[in-house]
């Protein structure tokens, strides 16, 4: 083939492989399905791999990326990049290390292309962490835990946060009444292993 090449019957498809077990078809009106054919055994996932061949992989090299973008006669932001998921390098490929991260953009008044200065929304390290731009929400009534007490912090609907654990932080400055158990108790406080209520006394007497 050396120009364009055209399958003008929809559902065509394009079979990959001597048992033509991986295929390429045309869905009308929708874009392409990629299938893994093989139906009699286990572990035969359809796998899409983007791959670079740069030889020298160094610190915020885009490595691959998927990127989304709308086809609005306006053109200018409205026929820009409009969202993206990007491999990038954290550091110097070697034998021993390939450290990447994935981004993703969105477009709000820009590109989202990272190439063209995006900025990222949302970042998962290579070592696992997330960092979001904005503002984290849950479901009414939801929960963040750890894998060991999943309810940790519940949040309902009105706001109000339920601890399932003790409160452990250097310093705790509340701005309003203290509620435990439906009552104000100053026994039901302690501070370092002394009941409120008698701590401000002592502390009182000791600055008589």
């Amino acid at each position: 083939v050396g120009d364009d090449l055209k399958l003008t019957s929809d559902a065509a498809l394009i079979s990959f492989g001597a048992d033509s077990e991986i295929t390429l078809e045309h869905r009308h009106n929708y874009g392409l399905k990629i299938t893994n054919t093989v139906a009699d055994t286990d572990g035969r996932p359809v796998e899409l791999l983007l791959k670079s061949e740069e030889d020298a992989i160094v610190a915020d090299d885009i490595i691959a990326s998927i990127q989304m973008q709308a086809g609005d006669s306006d053109g200018q932001d409205a026929h820009a990049v409009s969202a993206g998921i990007f491999a990038i390098a954290e550091g110097t490929f070697s034998a021993s290390a390939n450290p990447t991260k994935l981004v993703f953009t969105t477009g709000v008044s820009e590109s989202a292309d990272i190439g063209l200065g995006a900025s990222a929304k949302m970042t998962l390290s290579s070592a696992g962490l997330l960092t979001i731009a904005d503002d984290f929400v849950i479901k009414d009534g939801g929960t963040i835990g750890v894998a060991s007490d999943a309810d940790s912090i519940t949040i309902a609907s009105d706001g109000v946060v339920t601890f399932s654990q003790e409160i452990v932080a250097p310093s705790l400055d509340i701005s309003g009444n203290v509620d435990i158990d439906g009552t104000l108790e100053a026994d039901a406080i302690t501070v370092n292993g002394t009941a409120l209520a008698e701590f401000i006394s002592d502390t009182a007497g000791a600055m008589v």
